[in-house]
């Protein structure tokens, strides 16, 4: 495939090339002659990478499946997504493992690879199935998936692959429970201590940390202190307000917080390392219900692309929290730059189109969105895997996703 006058962001600044790609590996950048396919009026990004998603195959398949998740995830410009282990039986076990495994390789459109369940007694599990990450719940999730004690704690943080991250969810549970007695709402208190805990006991260990969806500043601040910790953004505290959305949808954990933590994390957003969406789609029934997260998928590019056209952040900022840093620190080679010898994953971004977000016409099985009715400016419309397209205008042409191990 031969991909002609790109504009691409190359050493920081955006240049026009061709891209010549060959069995699925772009082969040169520069001035190649012969017919290919144009891509004037486009920007062409390499294709992007989030660490944090919520697919709910295994068990909740009507919230999500493989399927439609992956779906959603080219839609957005996901060219890989990282799954969680919190589904209705939580994957802590080889057997688990390798069942998820099996029936994702039947309907994912992207690529996908699985962060494993920390649990209490399952460090043989662990070691059996050495994966990408581990990721510790330090406060009650989905599937019960919870590790609040500390000697079990540290036993993971001992035991894990030192060149690996370790992902924790960082509210603690103690601090929940006494909220709770308190009649007090969920309040940042509980990732203060969390982090504090992990971060003390990565230290201790001299291992790599990786902390999701980081709300608060003070949080931020302290998990950049150690050289091995890494900090992710979640769209949702950057752009929601939850005075704004019905009370029965703006559940989320950790919540939204107010309008004064959410200017000191955009006038801190060099800090963060990554994004992850932390899509965590659920039927307005379930919301209905009390149930936590966001479906984000296919909004979570495109709220940043809006905020670059409108000069509140950065090309470079996008490209390196959304797809060379989640490569890098989670160990997923010749991804997350266009480079010559690393995949031909790209994603065309039509700067000019304006859309409003509609749940609706989304590929998640969610079917609504936390930004509802907000008008965006740019979009993905063509996606390349590997050297060829597999979804263009809408359209979804070829599966060709396979499981990263």
């Amino acid at each position: 495939m031969l991909v002609k006058n790109a504009k691409i962001y190359l050493k920081g600044r955006l240049v026009e090339k061709n891209i010549l790609i060959e069995n699925g590996i772009i082969k040169k950048i520069g001035k190649i002659k012969g017919k290919g396919m144009d891509a004037k009026g486009y920007l062409v990004l390499p294709g992007l990478i989030d660490p944090h998603v919520h697919l709910r195959d295994m068990g909740m398949e009507y919230k999500e499946d493989f399927e439609s998740g992956t779906k959603a995830a080219i839609a957005g410009g996901f060219t890989t997504v990282l799954d969680m282990p919190n589904n209705k039986n939580p994957i802590t076990t080889y057997r688990r493992y390798k069942e998820k495994i099996k029936k994702a390789e039947k309907k994912i459109w992207c690529d996908v690879g699985f962060h494993f369940g920390g649990a209490k007694g399952n460090l043989k599990e662990v070691k059996k199935v050495n994966p990408l990450s581990l990721k510790i719940f330090m406060g009650k999730s989905t599937g019960n998936l919870l590790l609040s004690d500390e000697y079990e704690m540290w036993k993971h943080f001992h035991a894990f692959d030192k060149r690996k991250p370790i992902v924790v969810h960082a509210e603690d549970e103690g601090m929940l429970r006494a909220m709770e007695k308190m009649k007090i709402e969920r309040e940042p208190i509980a990732e203060w201590v969390a982090v504090e805990k992990a971060l003390s006991i990565a230290e201790y260990e001299k291992r790599n940390i990786y902390v999701a969806h980081v709300s608060t500043l003070r949080a931020l601040k302290r998990i950049k202190e150690y050289r091995n910790g890494f900090a992710e953004a979640s769209p949702h505290h950057l752009f929601l307000d939850g005075k704004k959305l019905p009370s029965y949808l703006k559940g989320v954990n950790p919540p939204l917080r107010n309008i004064k933590e959410r200017k000191l994390l955009w006038q801190n957003l060099k800090l963060f390392d990554t994004v992850g969406s932390d899509h965590a789609p659920h039927t307005l029934k379930d919301k209905k219900g009390g149930a936590k997260g966001f479906p984000g998928l296919e909004t979570s590019f495109h709220l940043f692309f809006d905020a670059y056209m409108r000069k509140r952040v950065n090309l470079e900022w996008i490209l390196t929290r959304m797809a060379e840093n989640p490569a890098r620190i989670f160990g997923l080679k010749k991804r997350g730059i266009i480079r010559e010898g690393y995949l031909g994953n790209l994603i065309f971004v039509n700067p000019k189109k304006e859309w409003i977000v509609k749940g609706k016409k989304m590929n998640t099985k969610a079917e609504w969105s936390p930004f509802e009715g907000m008008k965006l400016k740019g979009k993905v419309e063509k996606v390349i895997l590997r050297g060829e397209i597999i979804y263009e205008n809408g359209k979804f042409i070829k599966r060709k996703g396979v499981i990263l191990r």
